[in-house]
C-alpha cells in the first residue's frame, strides 16, 4: 500500500496542487498504528478514531504539521489514482482491526506537478484492514492480515439521506 502525506496548495481555479510527498508507513513494528497502540493502550483497546492530524503527529512528532493531507496512491492503466484519507477507526486486542475511510479525488494533472480537484460529493469508501499485533500482543509482527469478515463497504450520502452499500470480496 502506498500512503503519502502531501502539502496542499489551493489554486485560483479551485483545484489543489500537491507537493512535498512524504511516504507514510502504517504497518510494521515502527508503523503509525503500532506507535499509536503502544503509546496509548487504554484508548487503543476501546473503539477509537484517528484523524489525519493525529496520524501526522505520529509520523512527524517533532514538527508542526499544517495544510497537509494523506492520500492512498495507486497506479492503474489510466494513470495515477488518489484516495483522500478521512479517518482510521479501529479497536486493538491481540490484533488491530481497522476501517480506513477515503474520499475519491480526480487527478487533473500528474506530469510536472500533481493537481487534483477536491471531492465533489459526499461519497466515502471504506476498507477493512487488520494488523497482526495489538494491545494484547505488542511484540507481534504488525504485518497486514486478512480482516475476519472480508467485506468492503461504500457509504453514499445523497441529498435525501445516507445509504450504505456493502459488497463481499
Amino acid at each position: 500500500m502506498s500512503f503519502k502525506s502531501y502539502a496542499l496548495h489551493p489554486q485560483p481555479d479551485g483545484t489543489l496542487a500537491l507537493d512535498d510527498p512524504q511516504p507514510l508507513v502504517f504497518s510494521g513494528k515502527q508503523g503509525l498504528i503500532a506507535r499509536f497502540v503502544r503509546s496509548d493502550p487504554r484508548r487503543a483497546g476501546e473503539p477509537w478514531r484517528l484523524c489525519p492530524g493525529e496520524l501526522h503527529a505520529l509520523a512527524f512528532p517533532d514538527t508542526l504539521i499544517r495544510d497537509r493531507a494523506i492520500f492512498f496512491e495507486q497506479v492503474v492503466e489510466a494513470g495515477l489514482e488518489l484516495q483522500w484519507l478521512q479517518s482510521v477507526q479501529g479497536v486493538s486486542t491481540a490484533r488491530t482491526e481497522m476501517m480506513f475511510s477515503f474520499s475519491p479525488v480526480k487527478v487533473v494533472r500528474s506530469l510536472a506537478s500533481l493537481v487534483i480537484a477536491p471531492p465533489t460529493s459526499d461519497c466515502v469508501y471504506t476498507e477493512g484492514l487488520e494488523l497482526e499485533g495489538g494491545v494484547l500482543a505488542p511484540n507481534g509482527s504488525w504485518h497486514w492480515g486478512r480482516p475476519h469478515l472480508a467485506l468492503g463497504g461504500v457509504v453514499l450520502q445523497p441529498a435525501g439521506g445516507a445509504k450504505t452499500l456493502v459488497a463481499g470480496r
